[in-house]
């Protein structure tokens, strides 16, 4: 039951930081097109590289987490001395870990479909 709330969490964890990512950037583009005269150096005009710039550091930081994660994981299993009950906790934290990372990577592959095919200029 714990690893099924583990891969839920981390499965909404996701959902919730690419719809974020997405409400964040539709904000950015009013945002930069009411006030297009006045945009510091550097800020990206196209929505498109504005979408991967918020997705790559939101992803970026899911990732790290999700990696970290997994090295606790291997920290538990390397602790565990042959109990059991440890080792499967330890193999049930590296999978959610792994799960997270997946996640992310499909996350990733889907924000840029979308923004090549989807929002072509």
């Amino acid at each position: 039951m714990k690893n099924i709330k583990k891969i839920l969490f981390i499965n909404s964890s996701a959902f919730l930081l690419s719809i974020l990512s997405v409400s964040k950037v539709h904000a950015y583009a009013f945002i930069s097109t009411w006030g297009a005269g006045s945009k510091p150096a550097g800020v990206p005009t196209d929505i498109r590289a504005a979408i991967m710039n918020i997705t790559n550091w939101i992803l970026g930081f899911v990732v790290m987490i999700a990696t970290l994660i997994v090295i606790y994981g291997g920290i538990l299993y390397l602790t565990a001395m042959g109990n059991d009950e440890q080792t499967a906790k330890a193999r049930s934290t590296i999978a959610s870990g792994i799960i997270g990372i997946v996640i992310c990577g499909l996350a990733y592959a889907l924000v840029i479909v979308v923004s090549t095919v989807i929002l072509q200029p």
